[in-house]
């Protein structure tokens, strides 16, 4: 009889938070801000009533490092923007496969793009952010846009994230693309981020406040003014973290700048991973970083991964074998605890447009979230550290 108080009063407790969740989920549904197409005419009055008198000029700042998957599809979609004033400059950051070979031809094709080649990488800095701050050097423009190298993008896109920038009178922008995804390990574990952002965070807070705390962004999209980049540091700021585009939006907020996460699905696509052990890797690679290598919120983040999202079938179970004395409205709640997930993963599926099918696998996720937290751990912990594209980074290192 114990055993059935606790896990009655465990499960409610459980009912109480994924009621939490499940609200601020359906008010993202709402309030979730999307990057909407804009046509010439209206961009072009958009424009003057701001008091230009032409597009402001943006920089395009590509690092790519052993891209040769989808460098040119990404550069194409990159250096045919329907947007009048803009480079597009590519750091080659020291790649050994064709990447090289890929960006000389295609700069030969397009007079606004610009290849560079990347230095040998200074010590205490991560590839990436060293990249872009040398990308943030070369670059003129008023406005600098950041996008990896395996993302295409819609024609529309420059006009589309300049006019939010506009209205909205933004600091940076970041959003979600279109995440395609093929095998079962891309659909199950891919969208733990999505529902991170859609369940743990309204997305209007974001902007409205000015708490660092209340922050998000993705790394495969940060769209700065060039005042804002350099009021906060740039790159150099955050030089050896390898989760930068989570530290950049917390500078963001410090320094006083506005800034949104916005659903970019219809602007911006990518396939980042390609299989499940690239999957499982990359997110090894990220997960433990993005929480500053608290050991104890990490802890407990992991922790939360089991209990709210793995426990409740273990309680079903229970109560089901203890059916006799188990009260019908805990084993109505312990349903419920199950079903919750799995709805707030059919509504985030439809909006940023994911696996229907995988939504109801939600437990597997979890435990698939905890194991890639555990390898995290363990990367970081190791003597080789965190490994990616070549290169190693040392705890110590990235501290």
């Amino acid at each position: 009889m114990e055993i059935l108080i606790v896990t009655s009063y465990i499960t409610y407790i459980i009912f109480a938070v994924l009621v939490i969740l499940l609200a601020i989920a359906m008010r993202n549904i709402f309030r979730f801000s999307k990057l909407q197409k804009q046509n010439k005419q209206s961009f072009s009055q958009l424009i003057s009533s701001h008091g230009f008198t032409e597009s402001p000029f943006i920089s395009i700042l590509v690092p790519a490092r052993n891209e040769e998957r989808l460098i040119q599809a990404c550069i194409e979609s990159l250096v045919l923007q329907e947007y009048d004033n803009f480079e597009v400059i590519v750091l080659n950051d020291n790649s050994t496969d064709k990447t090289g070979d890929i960006l000389h031809t295609m700069s030969q094709q397009y007079s606004h793009l610009r290849i560079i080649k990347g230095k040998e990488l200074p010590e205490g800095w991560v590839g990436k952010n060293y990249a872009c701050h040398t990308l943030s050097l070369e670059a003129k423009g008023e406005y600098l846009l950041f996008t990896d190298a395996d993302t295409i993008h819609n024609p529309d896109m420059l006009c589309s994230a300049m006019s939010l920038f506009l209205q909205q009178k933004l600091d940076f922008i970041t959003l979600i693309p279109y995440e395609e995804m093929i095998s079962w390990g891309e659909r199950i574990i891919i969208p733990m981020i999505h529902f991170l952002y859609f369940a743990y965070l309204p997305n209007d807070i974001i902007t409205k406040s000015r708490k660092a705390s209340v922050s998000a962004a993705n790394g495969q999209f940060m769209f700065f003014s060039r005042k804002g980049y350099t009021k906060i540091g740039g790159h150099e700021v955050v030089k050896n973290n390898i989760v930068e585009d989570v530290f950049l939006a917390k500078e963001v907020k410090k320094h006083g700048l506005r800034m949104a996460l916005v659903d970019g699905t219809d602007m911006v696509f990518c396939r980042m991973y390609t299989s499940f052990s690239e999957t499982f890797n990359g997110f090894s690679k990220n997960l433990f970083a993005g929480f500053g290598f608290d050991l104890p919120l990490f802890s407990f983040f992991l922790f939360h991964l089991f209990v709210l999202y793995i426990l409740p079938y273990f309680l079903i179970i229970l109560h089901t074998i203890l059916y006799e004395q188990t009260p019908d409205i805990i084993l109505i709640i312990g349903f419920i605890n199950i079903a919750i997930p799995i709805i707030i993963r059919l509504t985030m599926s439809f909006r940023f447009r994911l696996s229907f099918s995988a939504s109801f696998l939600h437990i597997i996720t979890a435990f698939f979230s905890i194991g890639i937290g555990l390898n995290s751990l363990k990367w970081t912990y190791s003597k080789r550290g965190i490994q990616w594209k070549g290169r190693n980074y040392s705890r110590q290192a990235l501290e």
